[in-house]
């Protein structure tokens, strides 16, 4: 495929998507500027809402789900095109510079990440900054949000240079055991980003800093202590620099493992509620919930290295996409095309794996706060500042949730002695 082609077909894919997407996330000022009645959040109302407001997020959450259908499509189509010969012609390209194949699988990484930030980004730009600040989601400026976009591409850009020198390095050095040897490192480079994500890559998005609520952060550290768990500090990320929305999360392994609260979540609710959803990450950390993510993505590791070994045995998924075989760099957009593919496959496994561990941390909070009330009245005021999805279709609960919705959840906590 000759490169002005490709480009003609990403590019009108891209702008096609994004106007599709604008199109349909049209919404009447009146609904999206609509606000909850003042006892929204009443625990009397238990897993209850009003048919306006279940459509009010619905007119938000279903572009959103378009749009993930849409920029998953394009990526595909971007590999595809990659494979068909403009990858293998940037390649030759860069054929002479210092360093062999080493430099052109870095380079070639960049490259691959580079162009598939650019073909989303028309979709990008309507899902994430134009949608999200219509409905009020998002206080940043065009800007803001394209120096969180380079930012992301710099990351994606180095993480995936590493991932491909390990990878094409170990294919070429151990042309027998390169699989079972792939599969230790890669899990091994998985902690590794899971141990070093929260002082190395979160303050590039945010600032974080200790909680100053001293009463607040001593009544977190006696939870904390009630769990099992020593924390040295609370920090709080400064989210409200770019969304609304109310967040709080646990992250990091060993002596990065760290709590963190987003400023908009203390902002906006009272110190139980805040105190439930700090219980709630508490019971992630009790129930060692990072650690045994990576455990299973070490497990989805093996069956993908092996499905991989599998394939480098033909010739005929390789050449397709101009490569002699996996050991050649210019299989990289196939090899990246399979990774999507088989991520795609998974994702009802791992979403449902991540929706129990969410439910096991409600059971887990309620058992540290005693108090079912404030668990219902978080949720629901949760749903609202983050316009959950109040009536999902199944089969995307299925697909793509990572958290029970959140009508599921109140009917939980309701269990522990309060009537919806």
């Amino acid at each position: 495929m000759s490169l002005g082609r490709a480009v003609m077909i990403v590019a009108t894919c891209a702008v096609v998507a994004a106007g599709l997407l604008a199109l349909v996330s049209r919404t009447p000022a009146d609904v999206r500027g609509d606000r909850p009645d003042a006892g929204a959040t009443d625990p009397s109302n238990g897993a209850t809402f009003s048919e306006a407001d279940v459509a009010r997020h619905g007119h938000y959450r279903g572009p959103s789900y378009l749009g993930f259908a849409l920029r998953t499509l394009i990526g595909i189509l971007v590999l595809v095109v990659l494979a068909r010969g403009p990858f293998g012609r940037f390649l030759d390209k860069i054929d002479g510079w210092p360093g062999g194949w080493l430099t052109q699988v870095v380079v070639g990484s960049i490259f691959v990440a580079i162009v598939v930030t650019v073909a989303t980004l028309p979709l990008a730009f309507v899902r994430d900054f134009s949608m999200e600040k219509a409905w009020g989601l998002s206080t940043q400026n065009a800007g803001g949000w394209l120096s969180d976009v380079a930012r992301s591409v710099l990351v994606g850009a180095i993480t995936g240079a590493i991932a491909s020198v390990a990878f094409f390095g170990l294919v070429r050095w151990l042309p027998r055991a390169w699989w079972i040897v792939g599969w230790a490192a890669f899990t091994f480079l998985t902690a590794v980003l899971v141990f070093v994500w929260p002082i190395l890559i979160a303050p590039l998005f945010n600032k974080f800093t200790p909680l100053e609520d001293r009463a607040l952060a001593g009544r977190i550290t006696s939870v904390a202590a009630d769990a099992g768990i020593e924390l040295d500090e609370v920090l709080v990320a400064d989210a409200s620099r770019r969304t609304t929305a109310e967040n709080a999360y646990v992250a990091g392994l060993g002596g990065t493992k760290r709590m963190v609260l987003y400023d908009t979540l203390l902002r906006s609710g009272g110190e139980d509620e805040t105190m439930f959803v700090v219980a709630h990450e508490l019971g992630h950390a009790r129930e060692n919930h990072v650690v045994k993510g990576v455990a299973i993505s070490s497990l989805g590791l093996f069956v993908g290295f092996a499905l991989l070994a599998l394939l480098a045995r033909g010739d005929s998924s390789w050449s397709w996409g101009g490569a002699t075989g996996i050991d050649d760099v210019r299989a990289l957009p196939v090899l990246l095309l399979f990774a999507t593919l088989m991520g795609l496959l998974v994702l009802p496994a791992s979403n449902a794996l991540s929706r129990s561990f969410e439910a096991h941390a409600d059971r887990v909070a309620i058992e540290l706060t005693d108090d079912p009330d404030t668990a219902i009245r978080s949720f629901r005021r949760l749903a609202f500042s983050n316009l959950a999805d109040l009536r999902p279709p199944r089969p995307l609960v299925w697909f793509l949730f990572t958290h029970p919705p959140i009508p599921d959840r109140i009917r939980t906590v309701a269990g522990f002695g309060v009537a919806p």
